[in-house]
């Protein structure tokens, strides 16, 4: 493969050459900037036998922990880099909003190569991963050559060679952010607990006066478009379920959808999407959204909460549909508003809502599914029930 040539022809792409690569004493402020000292980092790696064995070693279908691959590479020479780069690792957990939450995050995937057969040697990859450019805010590809040269490309003029994308594990992050947003939620009154009789009193009670829990399935789902290159790999995406909770307060839950990978796919999971415990009302909304590497989950909590915390005492949960439908509507508009700017310029990584949801409501069928707002994603809700033994 001619690298040269094939660059060249990319009139798209800009490239700055820049002195050999390594890590360069600099204040990290952005996850943006963090992955790009850490492929950096790696870069200055990929020549040194030991990490391309430990890499080798820890590849699973194109795919490794830096944390693995690092833990055992034990080149004196290295030491210090392999020391700076698990601290761009802490620093990037710290400013997702996982500190505590995750221990390790980033990974080290392979695009460009079959990962079916026997690998290039790790110096025969260029080091890459993907920022955002800070003015624009368009997504770009940020990349060391062989000769550690550094180049940044538009993300659909990035050149046919074998790379080393240095990102971090969204499915991890996306997994623990959930969970962070789940609790700041509820820690401030916008995701009350589920209460219930003890399961002693359950069991007391004959089998007919039991209760029944009334459950939403998402039977199945169709993205058009995951807001998710193909350089940038498998897509990680979230709902977020809002209405009203039986204090007639804001009541917002995060779920995670790590099956949901791809768009122009059909999946049928047959998730809880929605538990009816949770809400006051015969009413919700439920929107989606890509997490794209950059979320502060923390952050984002905080930006939910301030949002819908304006709506204080919504509406009570007995009050006439109308109005409730009302209050649903006003809740999902808040947490669109909660979103980060970037999710809705350039790169898109809202991907759509579904308004007033009603318990108990039949919601597509498998040859007409219902279309989101923006008629980016497809689905079929069915309700269900659940006795409580």
């Amino acid at each position: 493969m001619n690298r040269i040539l094939t660059t060249r022809l990319l009139g798209t792409a800009f490239a700055l050459a820049v002195a050999p690569t390594s890590l360069m004493a600099r204040d990290i402020g952005t996850i943006d900037e963090a992955r790009e000292e850490l492929a950096r980092g790696v870069a200055t790696l990929t020549a040194d036998p030991a990490f391309d064995s430990a890499l080798q070693e820890h590849l699973v279908k194109g795919k490794a922990s830096l944390a693995d691959v690092l833990r055992d590479v034990h080149t004196p020479a290295s030491t210090d880099e392999v020391s700076q780069l698990r601290d761009l690792e802490r620093q990037a957990i710290e400013l997702r909003g996982l500190t505590g939450a995750l221990d390790a995050m980033i990974g080290v995937r392979v695009y460009g190569a079959d990962v079916t057969r026997p690998l290039p040697a790790a110096a025969d990859f260029w080091t890459a991963t993907i920022s955002r450019d800070p003015i624009s805010g368009t997504k770009q590809v940020v990349a060391f050559d062989t000769a550690g040269v550094e180049h940044r490309y538009d993300m659909n003029a990035v050149p046919s060679v074998p790379m080393l994308i240095v990102e971090s594990d969204s499915s991890a992050a996306l997994r623990a952010g959930v969970g962070v947003m789940n609790a700041a939620l509820q820690g401030n009154s916008h995701q009350l607990q589920r209460r219930g009789p003890r399961p002693s009193a359950l069991s007391a009670l004959p089998v007919a006066d039991r209760p029944v829990e009334q459950l939403t399935l998402l039977k199945s789902i169709y993205l058009t478009n995951d807001q998710e290159p193909d350089i940038e790999g498998d897509a990680d995406v979230f709902a977020i379920v809002s209405g009203i909770g039986p204090d007639g307060k804001a009541q917002v839950i995060t779920k995670d959808m790590p099956w949901l990978d791809r768009d122009k796919r059909w999946y049928t999971p047959g998730m809880d999407l929605i538990n009816w415990t949770d809400y006051g009302s015969n009413y919700v909304n439920v929107q989606l959204f890509e997490e794209d590497g950059n979320t502060n989950f923390k952050a984002l909590a905080e930006s939910v909460i301030a949002a819908v915390g304006d709506l204080s005492v919504l509406i009570a949960p007995e009050a006439p549909p109308a109005l409730i439908v009302t209050g649903v509507t006003k809740i999902a508009d808040q947490v669109l508003k909660a979103m980060p700017e970037q999710w809705f310029t350039n790169s898109n990584d809202y991907i759509d809502s579904f308004y007033v949801i009603e318990r108990g409501g039949n919601y597509g069928t498998d040859e007409k599914p219902l279309s989101g707002a923006r008629d980016n994603a497809r689905i079929v809700l069915v309700p269900y029930e659940v006795k409580n033994c």
